[in-house]
Order: structure tokens, then C-alpha cells, then sequence
């Protein structure tokens, strides 16, 4: 059977962050932050922003963390604020000014919004709106290499001094706030800002109605009527050819060869039933629709650690065993395809499933230390609609799906919303 390893995982307090020491390789430290700190009680982080705020008299001081790589960026500790409307803002990589400095892992700099940014424009930064900021400075948070969040220091008025303010801010800090690296030099510029915007709504976008989305949703209706079908219909059938086989037994006698084909018979018709089961399960396993995707996942990995030979290593915690139906489904169909491709083309004795959720948020990885491929041109095998299937379903759940692929190996990674309506956004 597919393997679990142990339940706790070392933790350490740094700074009240919380975080992760403990290595994973290529899959390290899935969550970036422990659930105190995502929730706003460090003690740590709440001085930082209000010591920065009297420090160097900003109107507004935001500091923004995300729970996974990949996850949305949330204003969660704030000093100055006008409300708390700002708590509410989620930032998808590439949205927002938070958004933008955590996909790019660069600073922005703005000293007068109004002459700067075309006002139309304004409602792609939302943390303008909420606290009316007119002069802003907004710098990427760095933890173990990987940006995990951003710093914005801010004025609601426009004035001469402030780019100096904000240089005296980044000198001071030599590279580093509370516990992170501070990333202060190469700062973007707006044109360069609004191009990435622009092709990241081309290239990701939130919510996706495609005739591929369609036809997913129809193939899994599909596929589940099908495993019914095998299940309760020719499986059934069987089972009952098979009873009428054993009533027959105490009427052959001592004939060898009768007790032989016998014999065979209930053999050939086990071997179908097993063929059956597994056709059915990877159609539609009724584990996924009774106890969730997890246990659906550990089923198929059973089988196909039977089938290919690769040990299957399931790890991570989650607070939850069920989840919304559509993430349920197409959580199971991305890690289904990850897993199956591990095990057919890596050439990886092992595949290490991760699978974690915090801040209302899932993710899940699966990596092997195979011999990788080329995740821009892959070579196409079997069907080759993997990958492209894979990359749908995350659309259909609003779900970032990110592959990494060199010659140690191939990091498949999801972050999924877990409150969201099947073909929309969260």
C-alpha cells in the first residue's frame, strides 16, 4: 500500500513566524508560515509595522504574507489604517501591488499615483482605493531564496520629501526587516508593471468558460455513469456466474480434468473482476463521492504502485477530510495525472505526495527525482492530453498549477482555493 510517513514535522520560532525548518528537497516547506501568524497574532510583525510608521512617519504601513508559494498575497498586519477593509483584499501573483511584487520578486515606487498611474488603472490596485494612498513603496519579503510577501510603507498625500523617506527607510534596513530578506534594488517601472498585468490576464486568467472546461465537466459525468455501469452492472453479473460455478463443484466428481477447467474458470473470472475494479476506480472511485479525494488518492496509488513499481510516500496534514465536490474532483484528477506520470516516465523508485492546507487555502505537490522533461516542449506520450488537462481543471477551480522540471526531477505543484464554485473564481 501507499506509504504515510510521520504526523508531526519539526517547527521553530523565528522572529513569531513560526516557520518551517525542515527541508523536503525539491518539495521543501510547503506552508510558508505557521496558522498563528497568518492569522495576525505575531507579536513580532505587529511591532515591525507600526515601529516603521512612527520610525519614518508614514501614513500607512502594510505587511503582506502569503500562505504557500504560488498562494494570493493578504494585508495581514497594518499600522495607520483607516479601517479594516484592507484585511479584506486578496491578491492573486501578478494582481494588485502585492500581487505584482510577490510574481516578480522586484520593489515598486510610486511618489505621485495621480501623475504616474493612469487613473483607470487605479481599480488594479485595490489597496489604493481602500486607504487612499496617493505616494507608495512596496518591497518583496524573502524567506529560504523564495519571495513569501511584501512590505508597503505609504502616504495618502504627495509631496517632494517622500522618495527620500523611503530611501532613508531602505538604507536603514541594510537588507532585512524582523526576520526576512528585504529586496530593494531593481525597482520596476509602471509601463513595465502594466505589460506584465496584461499578459498575466491573457496568459492566467481567474475565471475561465472554455469548451475544454465543458467537456471536462461532461467527461467526468461520463465517467462516473460508466464506473455505475461496471460496478453495479457487469461486476454484478459476474459474481453471480461466479456463485453458479461454485454450486456446481460438488457435482464433478473425482475428474481431474473437469476439477482443472474449474478451476480456471474461477481464476479467469477473479482476474476479470480485479480488472474490472481497477478500470472502475480509475474511471470514477466511489471513495472519491463517499469519503473524499484523499482516500480516493491513496486508493489509486495503491494500484499503481502494484502496477509500476514505484513507492508512493504520502505526507503533510490536513485540518479537514472533505472539501467543496468540484475542488474534490479536479484536486484528484491533477494529482491523479501527476502521480500516474511519475510513476510511467520518471523512472523514480519514489514519489512523494504532500498534501496541506492553511489560510483557506490547499496545496498540494508531487514530486519525483526522475529523469525530469522539458516543461515547455514535452515530448508527447500516450494521449497527450495530460498536461493541458491538468492545467484546465486548475482554471475551472480558479487554481494555480505550476511544473518544474530539470534533471533532478519534476515538482508539480496546486493551490487551490477551498471555497469555490466549479468554473469560477474564489
Amino acid at each position: 500500500m501507499a506509504k504515510e510517513q510521520g504526523e508531526a514535522r519539526p517547527f521553530r520560532e523565528d522572529g513569531g513566524s513560526c516557520i518551517r525548518t525542515e527541508a523536503r528537497g525539491r518539495g521543501m516547506g510547503a506552508s510558508n508560515f505557521c496558522e498563528d501568524v497568518l492569522a495576525g497574532r505575531s507579536e513580532v510583525y505587529a511591532r515591525t509595522v507600526e515601529d516603521l510608521k512612527e520610525r519614518y512617519g508614514f501614513d500607512f504601513v502594510g505587511l503582506g504574507l502569503t500562505a504557500f508559494l504560488g498562494a494570493p498575497l493578504k494585508w495581514i498586519y497594518s499600522a495607520g489604517a483607516t479601517d479594516e477593509r484592507h484585511h479584506r483584499i486578496v491578491l492573486a501573483p501578478g494582481h494588485g501591488i502585492g500581487g505584482i511584487v510577490i510574481k516578480a520578486g522586484k520593489p515598486m515606487l510610486f511618489t505621485n499615483i495621480d501623475a504616474e498611474i493612469d487613473p483607470r488603472e487605479y481599480s488594479s490596485y485595490p489597496i489604493v482605493f481602500a486607504e487612499d494612498l496617493h505616494s507608495f513603496c512596496a518591497l518583496p519579503l524573502v524567506k529560504e531564496g523564495r519571495v513569501v510577501g511584501a512590505i508597503l510603507c505609504a502616504f495618502r498625500t504627495v509631496s517632494d520629501a517622500h522618495r527620500a523617506s523611503y530611501k532613508r527607510f531602505i538604507a536603514d534596513q541594510k537588507g532585512r526587516l524582523a526576520d526576512f530578506d528585504l529586496v530593494s534594488s531593481d525597482f520596476m517601472d509602471f509601463e513595465r508593471i502594466a505589460e506584465e498585468k496584461r499578459d498575466d490576464e491573457v496568459d492566467s486568467p481567474l475565471l475561465v468558460h472554455s469548451e475544454v472546461s465543458r467537456v471536462i465537466a461532461a467527461q467526468e459525468a461520463e465517467r462516473k455513469r460508466i464506473s455505475r455501469e461496471l460496478h453495479d452492472g457487469i461486476a454484478q453479473e459476474l459474481l453471480g456466474v461466479s456463485f453458479v460455478l461454485k454450486r456446481l463443484e460438488p457435482h464433478l466428481g473425482d475428474d481431474a480434468e473437469a476439477r482443472q477447467l474449474f478451476a480456471e474458470a474461477n481464476n479467469d473470472i477473479d482476474r476479470i473482476l480485479d480488472e474490472l475494479h481497477n478500470i472502475s476506480v480509475e474511471l470514477r472511485p466511489s471513495a472519491l463521492d463517499h469519503l473524499g479525494f484523499i482516500p480516493a488518492l491513496r486508493s489509486q496509488a495503491a494500484v499503481f504502485e502494484k502496477t509500476y513499481g514505484a513507492e508512493i510516500v504520502f505526507e503533510g496534514n490536513l485540518s479537514r477530510k472533505r472539501f467543496d465536490p468540484a475542488l474534490e474532483t479536479q484536486a484528484y484528477r491533477i494529482c491523479q495525472e501527476a502521480v500516474l506520470n511519475a510513476c510511467k516516465y520518471s523512472g523514480a523508485d519514489k514519489v512523494h505526495v504532500t498534501l496541506e492546507d492553511a489560510d483557506g487555502w490547499l496545496h498540494a505537490t508531487v514530486v519525483d527525482h526522475g529523469c525530469g522533461f522539458d516543461v515547455e516542449h514535452p515530448e508527447v506520450k500516450g494521449s497527450g492530453c495530460g498536461l493541458s488537462g491538468m492545467r484546465e481543471r486548475a482554471r475551472l477551480i480558479g487554481a494555480t498549477l505550476t511544473m518544474a522540471s530539470d534533471g533532478d526531477g519534476t515538482v508539480v505543484t496546486l493551490v487551490a482555493p477551498m471555497k469555490i464554485a466549479e468554473g469560477g473564481a474564489a
